[in-house]
């Protein structure tokens, strides 16, 4: 075997890392671009936490009970979303914020609602999110 048959086809350290370096950064800045060019992709509406800010803004400070009175999605919409809220308690219904889209993401709750001063009874609490 010749001398130079065992250096063949190696590489220094230092080059191989510098070329993994450079694959897995332009790798993450296609990833990057590929994200923020398609957003709908990936960025769901985040209906999980629009509904616990509805609910604490439904709620008055140290109390369980939602009151219509202060329905409302001031505060509640995350930037570049709309938000609608619903509360129900039996036949009565609160709405507060436009007429969701059919396309808008939707979830809800089961809060106990204050219907007159003293009566409580249970409702949900339902919020749509879209862009």
């Amino acid at each position: 075997m010749s001398r130079s048959s065992a250096r063949r086809a190696q590489v220094e350290p230092v080059p191989a890392l510098a070329a993994v370096l450079a694959v897995c950064l332009a790798l993450g800045a296609y990833a990057s671009a590929r994200g923020t060019a398609l957003p709908g992709i990936g960025h769901g509406a985040p209906t999980d936490a629009v509904l616990a800010d509805a609910s604490d803004a439904v709620t008055e400070p140290g109390s369980a009970v939602a009151s219509p009175a202060d329905l409302t999605t001031e505060g509640v919409a995350p930037e570049g979303f709309r938000v609608a809220v619903t509360l129900t308690a039996g036949d009565r219904e609160w709405t507060a914020g436009p007429e969701p889209p059919d396309s808008a993401a939707s979830e809800s709750g089961r809060v106990p609602v204050r219907v007159a001063p003293g009566r409580v009874r249970p409702g949900h609490l339902t919020v749509a999110v879209w862009q």
